[in-house]
Order: structure tokens, then sequence, then C-alpha cells
């Protein structure tokens, strides 16, 4: 999915959903909360939703929680 406004960055598995509007990373972040998903934001205002996955993670964990993180978007921003 693609999302006006909304880029990626980061290294390896630390991400970080940047958004051009702020408010919207606090909302995206509620969103994700509400389905299971804990994530937090960062920046200088707020406007990265920090994605910090442990080293053990996965490949079932990642799709899961990048399933929750889309349908928090979707939500949001969709």
């Amino acid at each position: 999915m693609v999302f006006p406004g909304v880029t990626m960055r980061g290294r390896g598995l630390v991400r970080g959903v940047v958004f051009g509007d702020a408010s919207l990373a606090e909302k995206v972040g509620q969103a994700a909360f509400d389905r299971g998903l804990l994530v937090e934001t960062s920046g200088s205002a707020d406007e990265v939703i920090k994605l910090m996955p442990p080293l053990t993670i996965t490949d079932e964990e990642i799709d899961h929680g990048i399933h929750l993180l889309a349908g928090a978007m979707e939500a949001v921003c969709g």
C-alpha cells in the first residue's frame, strides 16, 4: 500500500514510518496499539513511528506486525 505523505527510512530491522502530517503518526500509533501492535513515535515533532522488532522475530511475526500496521494506516490515512 502507498499512502500520500508517508515515507520510510531506516537500516536493517530498525525502520521509521515518516508522516508529513505529524498528527497522523499519533493516530496511527494509537490505532496500531488498539490492534495489539506496540509502536512509539519519535522525531522533532513526533512525526515518525519507530519499528524495532527483536532480532529473534520470525517471518510469521513480521508478517503479522506489518498486517496490523497496514490496517492501522488504512483506518487513519485510507
